[in-house]
């Protein structure tokens, strides 16, 4: 084939202690990728970095950013007929990440593929999980997320993500493009780690849970999120290696409930 078969967006501000390790992931993959960096405004060294490693770099203000913005500039500059999106602080371990999701386009109705470790209720994924529009309509707090997925070229040329969201342009994407009749594959093989959105510290994490439920806020109707479920959500404790008591203590977990109950704000007014 003439040409990369995948290319890989890799969306980065202020990334230069971790960026270097995703390009490296990405150098070893089995399938040979074009690399594509979108930088909005790095000031300590990022964009240095990404000159070594990568084919293409786009540069845009940081006043200019969303997540949808962004991700479409870059599969924009893309060549390749699939696309991957992986935020710079995410890096695969495993060297066929690549070529793993590109085994699933062998389904013609596959628009997307994402890694995702459990199902809403919890129950573990042991399985490739095929999901359709009923199921995103029946949970959209769940589900297919830009911070590591793929998608066809094509697809994305008819529905490029919404740039004018604050945020879960990702999700309002998989909405619109099961609607129409496509499925994405969720593969608990392509998981890329984001232990990372435990950094920073409880106001990271309720800024960074507010700013993910105010998007999806501005498009899902989900019904009111009101303290009761903040609490009761706060009270169950993920069902893993750690104990109640240790999740209910995590205040960092509190802070990202917290700000997600705050994020939400719009449905409780929606359901007044």
């Amino acid at each position: 084939m003439n040409g990369p078969r995948a290319s890989v967006v890799v969306r980065a501000k202020d990334e230069a202690r971790d960026i270097e390790r995703t390009f490296k992931a990405l150098r070893r993959q089995t399938v040979p990728v074009e690399i594509v960096v979108v930088d909005s405004g790095s000031t300590d060294g990022t964009v240095e970095i990404a000159k070594r490693w990568c084919d293409r770099l786009i540069e845009i203000p940081a006043e200019s950013f969303t997540y949808g913005y962004s991700a479409n500039l870059g599969a924009e500059a893309a060549s390749a007929p699939f696309c991957f999106s992986l935020s710079a602080h995410c890096a695969p371990e495993g060297d066929d990440w690549v070529e793993r999701s590109l085994r699933h386009y062998a389904r013609e109705d596959v628009a997307a593929t994402n890694g995702i470790q459990t199902f809403p209720d919890g129950r573990p994924i042991e399985y490739v999980f095929f999901q359709d529009a009923d199921h995103v309509r029946a949970h959209l707090l769940w589900g297919f997320s830009n911070h590591a997925s793929s998608w066809r070229a094509e697809v994305w040329r008819e529905h490029p993500f919404d740039a004018s969201l604050s945020s879960s342009e990702d999700r309002e994407w998989a909405l619109r493009v099961t609607t129409a009749g496509w499925v994405i594959a969720y593969d608990p093989e392509l998981w890329v780690d984001l232990s990372h959105q435990w950094d920073g510290g409880a106001f990271f994490q309720y800024r960074r849970k507010r700013m993910e439920t105010r998007g999806l806020a501005e498009f899902a109707p989900l019904p009111p999120y009101r303290l009761a479920d903040a609490l009761d959500e706060w009270w169950t404790a993920p069902d893993d290696r750690h104990s109640a008591v240790f999740h209910r203590l995590n205040y960092r977990r509190a802070a990202g409930i917290l700000g997600k109950y705050r994020g939400l704000a719009r449905t409780r007014r929606r359901g007044s």
